[in-house]
């Protein structure tokens, strides 16, 4: 069998095309990679100077010493988002390495060991930029390895050069010479030599910082027919204000005093959507976010962002989407009038409220939608299928995040629900995401209480006490569920308490209180027929089948499994259907009925790989098989069956693969198979 190619993950973004200089610290970056043992460097900085710029320069002329690729992610230490766990960067990195969701660790730890592992044998250079603290930054250093970190941050991490050995490199104000010639690259050589005074004040009233020299120089470039000098006395004007209001010092204010000047000669279409654009709580932005945000079409408001990246006020990146520098946006959301800030945040909270509930719906569309007043009209929604939704979701939701929080803020509860509820999506994602799952659903839990939206409070208490159990923390499970259940019964819905009842069944079966669980669902099974959903009554039926099965009352066990099988197809429920002919194959093999248990576990078997279920279920139809073909004694059917069983827990890591190795090893060998 050939061996599966790893990926070569090139995550690195383009380099800046004008970038000048850095020669001397380009040069240390060298030495230290020259030095022997991977280097861990911490490249340090005030906001604005470069940081990025340099690494991804000195990172694109590595790429050799690289092999096996580069991983690339801003940290967003700074700035109004909130910064990147180390979960939801170890799993992008995960993946890029080449794991799939699907073999992805549950834990925390357990997933930091896996990515040290994929690194062991691999010379990989790690970028992480925009670092806010050693904490941040320690999850993410590989281990023993040939693989290089470069991290960026405006302060010099201290604890990673006293636990680590990181390397620390200053990244200081660009010289004069080279930020002339910088500025001489922007505006052309003809202009600058004809006002070469005037460019060397210009480059000083920006203090060395490239940020603030591109932004100027940029200007002086789209106005060919004013000169430089006019852009001088602004500036100088700018400064003194500045430096009399700001305690910070010149360096901070030299980058304003351009942002200041740059920003009064925008025209006023493109000097809105500037300072608009400063609301938005997220690193990144589609166009289609600028035009509910601006109130603009998605045409009109694209022309206007390409103005401003041609401007360097915004970064254009992939898919049509764009990014600020951090002190871009903080600058510009200090130019908001309080009335646009009044209309704009809504506007934006309310597209990204609708469009997480049109990808949630499309995720989930058998299930209850949330109850609350409805938003208003928003446009560019997605029309999303599944795939798309999944994509959107993979996209937005560190933005998703940071709206649901602005949404809390400015007390828009309706808002604030129907983008807690779209994380459930994250269950769907590795185990390591949950937590943030809880976190949001939490802030959603508050909303609808404080809105005074009780459907929508029951139904979320139901979905996060779901989130709790896949983490097996009962006690808060049954709380959410006890929640539901009182909410249930004080708005009469019976939906609700059907739900509560099954959920608290659902933790008592997997705590293996099986007696209680049986309570639990007898209970609710009139209230499921009253509903007359029939997947619901279904799924009642599923488990009471289970239960009776595991308490030795296997015929009581076959008859909720044949009620099951007819509900599943009367609500044409497929995947369902599949767990039904499960059912009965399990209850007759505990019956004495092999042949009757083969027949109905291969069309289980057959149905779970037709709907694509987790194949975990498949690995315990292929169990069932086994048995049943043993105790027909067609031992060759049986190991076939083991084979296939183990082959899935074996990929997914399932504990029990090693019993069905050991049983599969017993049959080969002509031992009596262990029970």
């Amino acid at each position: 069998m050939d061996t599966p190619v790893m990926p070569v993950p090139r995550q690195l973004p383009a380099a800046v095309r004008d970038f000048i200089g850095r020669t001397v610290e380009l040069g240390k970056l060298q030495e230290v990679l020259s030095a022997g043992a991977p280097p861990l460097v911490v490249v340090e900085g005030m906001g604005g100077v470069g940081k990025t710029s340099l690494v991804v320069r000195w990172a694109h002329t590595a790429a050799e010493h690289f092999p096996h690729g580069t991983l690339f992610v801003d940290l967003r230490g700074y700035g109004p988002s909130t910064p990147l766990t180390a979960q939801v960067v170890l799993v992008g990195f995960v993946q890029a390495l080449g794991v799939p969701i699907s073999r992805m660790p549950g834990e925390l730890d357990a997933i930091i060991g896996l990515y040290r592992s994929l690194l062991a044998d691999r010379r990989v250079l790690v970028v992480l930029d925009n670092a806010v603290s050693a904490d941040q930054v320690r999850p993410l250093l590989p281990g023993v390895g040939g693989s290089a970190v470069l991290v960026t941050s405006r302060g010099a991490l201290p604890g990673l050069a006293a636990t680590e050995g990181a390397r620390s490199l200053l990244v200081e104000a660009l010289p004069l010479d080279e930020s002339v010639a910088l500025a001489r690259q922007v505006i052309g050589d003809v202009r600058a030599d004809a006002e070469s005074d005037a460019l060397t004040r210009l480059v000083s009233l920006c203090g060395g910082l490239p940020l603030a020299l591109r932004v100027a120089t940029g200007r002086v470039a789209r106005r060919r027919h004013r000169p430089i000098s006019d852009l001088i006395t602004e500036l100088e004007d700018d400064r003194r204000r500045v430096e009399g209001l700001s305690a910070v010092g010149d360096d901070r204010s030299a980058v304003e005093a351009v942002f200041d000047a740059s920003y009064r000669r925008l025209p006023g279409a493109q000097a809105r959507v500037f300072r608009l654009l400063g609301l938005h709580p997220g690193p990144e932005f589609s166009v289609s976010t600028a035009a509910e945000l601006t109130n603009l079409s998605t045409s009109n408001v694209f022309d206007v962002l390409e103005a401003l990246a041609d401007a360097h006020l915004v970064e254009p990146r992939a898919s049509s989407r764009y990014r600020m520098h951090d002190l871009l946006r903080s600058y510009a959301a200090t130019r908001v009038d309080p009335n646009e800030q009044t209309e704009a945040v809504p506007r934006l909270v309310n597209w990204y409220a609708r469009a997480a509930d049109a990808a949630d719906r499309a995720l989930f569309p058998k299930t209850s939608p949330i109850a609350v007043e409805p938003l208003p009209t928003v446009s560019g929604v997605p029309d999303f299928d599944r795939p798309s939704a999944m994509a959107w979701m993979d996209t937005e939701y560190p933005v998703l995040d940071a709206v649901l929080r602005l949404a809390q803020r400015a007390g828009m509860w309706s808002a604030a629900v129907l983008l807690a509820g779209a994380f459930r999506y994250l269950t769907l994602r590795p185990r390591v995401l949950w937590p943030l799952r809880l976190e949001a659903e939490t802030i959603g839990l508050d909303a609808a209480r404080v809105g005074g939206f009780r459907e929508a409070e029951a139904l979320l208490a139901i979905r996060r006490a779901g989130a709790y159990r896949k983490l097996e923390a009962w006690a808060e499970s049954d709380a959410d569920f006890d929640r539901a259940m009182t909410l249930g019964h004080e708005l009469r819905n019976i939906v609700r308490i059907c739900d509560a009842l099954c959920g608290r069944g659902l933790n008592e079966l997997s705590q293996g209180r099986y007696p209680a669980a049986l309570d639990s669902y007898r209970a609710a099974l009139p209230l499921a027929r009253c509903t007359g959903d029939a997947r619901l009554e279904a799924v009642v039926e599923c488990n009471l089948s289970a239960i009776r099965i595991r308490l030795g009352d296997y015929l009581d066990g076959l008859r909720h499994a044949e009620r099951e099988l007819v509900l599943r197809r009367r609500a044409q429920d497929k995947p369902g259907e599949a767990y039904a002919w499960y059912g009965i194959s399990v209850a007759r093999l505990r019956l004495g009925d092999p042949r009757t248990a083969l027949a109905a576990g291969q069309r289980a078997v057959k149905m779970f790989r037709e709907v694509r279920a987790q194949e975990r279920d498949i690995a315990r139809a292929a169990e069932t098989l086994a048995d049943a073909h043993t105790e027909l004694g067609e031992l060759e059917h049986a190991m076939r069956a083991l084979r296939t069983a183990r082959s899935i827990m074996v990929h997914f890591g399932d504990p029990r693969a090693d019993e069905v190795s050991l049983r599969l090893e017993r049959m080969e060998a002509g031992a009596t198979p262990l029970d």
